[in-house]
């Protein structure tokens, strides 16, 4: 992350708020120079046009009453950098800030001031992102079968908590839009931010993804951070959570500050976690504090009957993103009713969807052409084939007839590595393109070439 330049900081103004002339002096002395306003108040003020001529407030909570505290942070939309005494530390209004305690020096001071700037620069970057990000996010919870009821029904009920929340369910299933219902719903006022476990390699990575300038825990600081596939983190990552779920604690870069963190967790993996746990592949400490409380989102094959309400709704998400107009054949849809598994659950119905969207052709008879059809070369696995107007032929060996689909004896890495280059070619090489049609990450799809290339070598 790219921190601010001493020039960068010249652009902020602070205002200290102490009763103690000796504090007073301190800060002055160690801001100096620094940046480019720098005033001091004794006595608290509420006003929300003075306190909006400043960035960043240093407050020292010992010479404020309760309500003057309250005021403030009701009024101020910066950062507010806490002055305290450790037996202040439980506070309710020291969650989420910045905080010093004292003897002070110098040094200390100014590393705090750049920690809280830098966060607000991020922050106020984040949510920009986020504000833009979010118009293609839903958070709508489709269907009205038992389960997805229930599902619902523990939405609601999971929300206001603060406890940690652990989300279980195969690949597809929308693991991460049920996290995101449980954030919007909770209220909370900070953002909904995302890690990807599976993209973080190394402990190094994983403390700058999550703990440094602009990481991740700062970003979600009164909102909602969402572990996905959290089955993929090291044992020293997993210690680090256990340090953080237990004091809430952060320390600012070098160590001259802390930094209480008020985060909703929300974890997610496509494995059952105990089992891991009881193989000795997760600590079971971090477990139980991760699965304080427990969902589990059923596959597409236990609630066919969602599908009833989940065609229209996601063919109308899909029309609006792809600037098309809602097809003719919108409710058109009785195939459903055969049965089908749907093995890649949700995203596997949106690939379909898409598809046809994309070729004019109806789901009906899309389903009855290409995948109800026997054929003496069908894989017993389904292949999304999202933007490709006919499934992949292929040559048989010793056949002048090509036939369709993969050939049954390859293996699930084989056609994985053959329709992610189809994808890739689809988009003339375009491999952010193609990363977003897939589902993965940018840096996943990197990582697969990666291994290919190291296979071949």
């Amino acid at each position: 992350m790219k921190l601010l330049t001493e020039r960068q900081f010249l652009t902020f103004s602070v205002l200290i708020i102490s009763r103690e002339p000796e504090v007073q002096v301190q800060f002055v002395r160690a801001l100096s120079g620094l940046v480019s306003g720098l005033d001091t108040v004794s006595n608290p003020q509420d006003d929300s046009k003075l306190l909006a001529l400043y960035d960043l407030i240093i407050l020292d909570v010992n010479t404020c009453q309760p309500h003057e505290i309250t005021q403030i942070a009701l009024c101020f939309e910066g950062e507010i950098l806490l002055l305290l005494n450790e037996n202040e530390l439980k506070s309710d209004f020291v969650q989420g800030r910045y905080y010093l305690l004292p003897p002070l020096n110098s040094q200390q001071i100014q590393q705090a001031v750049k920690s809280a700037l830098q966060r607000l620069i991020e922050t106020q970057k984040y949510t920009v992102q986020t504000q833009v990000l979010n118009r293609y996010h839903q958070t709508t919870i489709v269907g009205n079968s038992d389960k997805t009821k229930f599902l619902k029904q523990q939405i609601m009920q999971y929300a206001p908590s603060k406890a940690p929340i652990l989300i279980e369910g195969e690949a597809g299933t929308g693991k991460e839009l049920v996290a995101r219902a449980i954030h919007e719903a909770s209220g909370r006022v900070g953002p909904f931010v995302v890690v990807n476990c599976a993209d973080i390699h190394s402990d190094s990575l994983a403390t700058e993804r999550l703990f440094h300038h602009g990481g991740s825990l700062r970003l979600a600081n009164h909102g909602t951070l969402f572990l996905d596939g959290i089955e993929n983190i090291s044992a020293d990552f997993q210690y680090i959570l256990i340090q953080l779920l237990e004091g809430r604690t952060v320390q600012s870069q070098g160590g001259s500050s802390s930094y209480l963190i008020d985060v909703r967790l929300i974890s997610a993996s496509t494995k059952g976690m105990l089992n891991i746990v009881n193989e000795n592949g997760f600590c079971r400490e971090l477990y139980e504090r991760l699965s304080v409380l427990k969902m589990n989102v059923s596959p597409l094959r236990d609630r066919l009957s969602d599908l009833r309400e989940l065609f229209p709704y996601l063919t109308r998400q899909l029309c609006k993103q792809l600037s098309l107009p809602v097809p003719t054949w919108l409710n058109e849809y009785d195939f459903f009713q055969e049965k089908y598994n749907w093995p890649g659950n949700i995203r596997e119905v949106i690939n379909l969807i898409e598809r046809c969207l994309i070729i004019n052709k109806s789901p009906n008879d899309y389903w009855h052409e290409y995948m109800m059809q026997p054929s003496q070369y069908a894989s017993k696995v389904m292949i999304s084939v999202s933007h490709h107007s006919e499934i992949p032929e292929i040559q048989p060996f010793g056949s002048q007839t090509p036939m369709r689909g993969y050939p049954s004896d390859w293996s699930l890495r084989e056609i994985e590595k053959s329709h992610i280059q189809k994808v890739v070619d689809f988009y003339h090489g375009n491999k952010s393109a193609a990363a977003r049609q897939l589902g993965i990450s940018r840096k996943t799809l990197d990582r697969k070439y990666k291994e290919w290339q190291s296979e071949s070598d």
